[in-house]
Parts: C-alpha cells; sequence; structure tokens
C-alpha cells in the first residue's frame, strides 16, 4: 500500500491510520450525497447520471484494488502472500454481508414491475422506483469499493519512507 497520495502537485502523508480513515469516511460521505442526491432528483437531470459515473471511476482510480494500477492499494496482479492474504480476507469480510444488501435492492427493482405496482398511485411507483435505483446504485457503488475501503481503514500505521 502507497504511503503518499499524490491529487495534482499536492502530496498527501496516508501512512498514518487516522488521516486514511479520514479520506475513507469523507469518500462514502461524498458517494452517499450522491445517492442521496439520486433519491431526491431521479434521472430528470440530463448530467445526474454522468456525474455519478465520473466520480465512481474518479474514486476506483484513486482507491486502486483490482485491476486499477496506481491507486493506494496494489492491483491484483501482483503482491507477495501477505499482501494477497490481507487482499483476500478483506474481500471476505465485505462480500459476506454485501450480499445481504443485493437482496432488499432486487425486491425494490421488482416491486416497481410488478402487477400490484399498477394500483398505487403515481407518488408511490415513483417513490418505489426511485428506490430501487437508488439502493443498487448503492450497492453498486460498495460492491466494486468495499474491500478497498476495508483494507485502507484496517492496515496499521505505516512508515513514512525517509528521503
Amino acid at each position: 500500500m502507497k504511503t503518499e497520495l499524490t491529487i495534482g502537485n499536492a502530496h498527501f502523508n496516508v501512512a498514518p491510520r487516522a488521516r486514511r480513515r479520514v479520506l475513507v469516511a469523507t469518500l462514502y460521505a461524498f458517494f452517499a450525497a450522491l445517492v442521496a442526491a439520486w433519491f431526491l432528483w431521479g434521472s430528470s437531470h440530463p448530467l445526474a447520471a454522468l456525474t455519478l459515473m465520473v466520480f465512481f471511476v474518479l474514486a476506483a482510480r484513486f482507491m486502486g484494488g483490482r485491476t486499477y494500477t496506481g491507486g493506494l492499494i496494489p492491483s491484483y496482479v501482483g503482491g507477495d502472500e501477505r499482501e494477497r492474504t490481507r487482499r483476500y480476507r478483506a474481500h471476505y469480510m465485505a462480500y459476506t454481508w454485501l450480499d445481504m444488501l443485493f437482496i432488499p435492492a432486487l425486491f425494490a427493482a421488482f416491486a416497481v414491475n410488478s402487477p400490484e405496482a399498477r394500483h398505487t398511485g403515481p407518488a408511490a411507483q415513483m417513490l418505489v422506483g426511485r428506490l430501487a435505483w437508488a439502493l443498487l446504485i448503492a450497492v453498486g457503488i460498495l460492491y466494486y469499493t468495499l474491500p478497498q475501503a476495508i483494507l485502507l481503514w484496517t492496515e496499521p500505521d505505516m512508515e513514512t519512507p525517509q528521503p
């Protein structure tokens, strides 16, 4: 895991666990704000989906992991046995309960298209429709970023390299 985060010309020391936790909390707070905005306004604004996807890709590049190189977490390709073991443990921790979050999102998506939904008013149909999309977007974000966030959150303080 990298000990320094570079955004443009600014360099941030992320070796202390407390700084990485603030970084992860800020990232997920912004994700929550985006999903809440999606729920409130839906896709009525033409840039809603584009803004969400752009931020999602930037966050994935920033956190690294999976197939992204250059992020804080190394990609799946490399790493020694210790790094792979920690990565596998983070995936286990993330996906054991994340699968349970996917079920309500699917139920909400199916409720929108059920025959019983035709008997409800337009406001209830809109609420359930937006709720389904908001839940699916939130689960998608968590599915893709949660293992990396767990690694950033739980990794102990690292030594900063001396120049």
